[in-house]
């Protein structure tokens, strides 16, 4: 075999995990290791690097205590099944009420996560994260009663994960003043309902995933992956990427995950009216319309949802892809926090969308540093080299100003916040 040959034959393997990891994302990132970009691997760790304390989130950034209560809901979707999702509600609250933290995810999720890794041919038993991780959240607190009313935002959790996957951001919003709303997904996530009942991935999504990831693995070169194409380029190779068949088909899903979103956004209302009971009667701002972002699959979904439904302002996509968003104008603020791959792949958002539309590429980082796993993961391979405390902070820092900007109509210059290594792109 030529050199050459063996060469190409690396760099195939490499795409097709890097990819993987992408589409399965923080649930299955402890399994991938060696995934980062030749650049990155060769990128040392900032000089004066933070590292947080072990086995526990930093501290919000806000200054409400943060509240947690979880609610179920059941309905049927537009292609006539049942979905039961439960919702995972982060709130500003007054006191700890000398409670302690909130558990991060549930005691059953290690064995429904090897069942999955064995599945895709992983192997079972490595622990994606400590299980007793310790949060920022408190359980069934009171709501605060500084404010009359606070607004909401809604996050989405990555494909195969779980709705406790946002808590680092969540924890940071609902600290400065937002109720944060994270659903669990049927068939696309992991969670635990409230009868004690579990639910993982379905076999068909599980299916759909691997095809459309290798279809998406023979489109990608080693440049969309680590170089910034020109913007006609990009968003020539972005339109192919997001038309490819598999990418088409597998992109209900998101429609799906965001008819969730929907129904769940319906019941605030109720909730608000007094309606359906809960704690949020006459407390939720919902004139002012709701925001909605999520990582990975769930930024699709979240760009779905804003586009569809407009009771949504906007939305915020951590590094994500665009299925079933194919040039589409949003004609609503849009904003992309990306690695330079979900630039290449999502650059024809910046011809479509007729509104403010911002991509930021942050050097030093892998598709999994756009979620919890920033802090959470036991295997720090997987991890991008830029500072973790970093990250947040500029993750925090973007998500907090586009809604603060434009939900609650804040004088909010996003174009000023500038970080090392991180470029932003705005249109128009």
């Amino acid at each position: 075999m030529s050199e050459a040959k063996g060469m190409a034959i690396i760099m195939k393997k490499l795409l097709t995990t890097t990819l993987a990891i992408i589409l399965v994302m923080t649930m299955l990132s402890a399994c991938a290791k060696n995934t980062g970009t030749p650049a990155q691997e060769a990128s040392p760790k900032p000089e004066g690097s933070v590292t947080p304390t072990q086995g526990e989130f930093p501290k919000p950034v806000g200054s409400y205590t943060v509240g947690r209560i979880q609610m179920d809901f059941k309905y049927k979707a537009s292609d006539d099944s049942e979905r039961e999702l439960t919702a995972l509600f982060f709130y500003p609250s007054d006191s700890s009420e000398g409670k302690p933290t909130a558990e991060y995810a549930f005691p059953e999720f290690q064995s429904l996560r090897d069942e999955l890794l064995v599945k895709l041919g992983g192997t079972a038993g490595e622990k994606l994260f400590d299980p007793n991780f310790k949060t920022w959240s408190y359980d069934d607190l009171a709501l605060s009663r500084k404010e009359k009313q606070y607004p909401v935002i809604f996050y989405v959790h990555g494909a195969g994960a779980y709705p406790q996957q946002g808590t680092l951001y969540a924890q940071d919003l609902a600290s400065s003043g937002y109720i944060v709303v994270s659903i669990g997904h049927a068939g696309s996530g992991v969670y635990k309902l409230k009868d004690g009942r579990t639910v993982g991935m379905t076999q068909e999504f599980m299916d759909d995933l691997v095809k459309y990831g290798m279809e998406a693995a023979t489109l990608t070169t080693p440049q969309l992956v680590t170089e910034k194409l020109g913007e006609d380029k990009a968003v020539e190779i972005s339109r192919k990427l997001t038309s490819a068949p598999e990418a088409v088909k597998f992109a209900k899903y998101a429609v799906l995950q965001s008819e969730d979103v929907r129904y769940v956004a319906d019941n605030l209302y109720k909730m608000n009216k007094g309606d359906m009971e809960s704690m949020f009667k006459g407390r939720l701002q919902l004139e002012t319309g709701m925001g909605v972002f999520g990582h990975s699959f769930g930024g699709t979904t979240a760009a779905i949802v804003s586009r569809d439904d407009d009771r949504f302002v906007g939305a915020v996509n951590l590094d994500g892809n665009m299925l079933g968003a194919l040039d589409s104008d949003f004609k609503k603020p849009f904003m992309q926090l990306s690695t330079v791959l979900a630039y290449n792949t999502n650059a024809f958002l910046l011809k479509s969308n007729s509104k403010d539309t911002y991509f930021a590429i942050i050097d030093n980082v892998v598709h999994s540093d756009f979620s919890d796993s920033l802090f959470t993961a036991t295997d720090t391979s997987t991890r991008g080299t830029r500072d973790a405390l970093e990250q947040r902070n500029i993750i925090t820092s973007y998500t907090k100003a586009f809604f603060d900007r434009y939900m609650l109509k804040k004088k909010t210059d996003i174009e000023s916040l500038t970080f090392d290594g991180v470029e932003m792109i705005k249109k128009p």
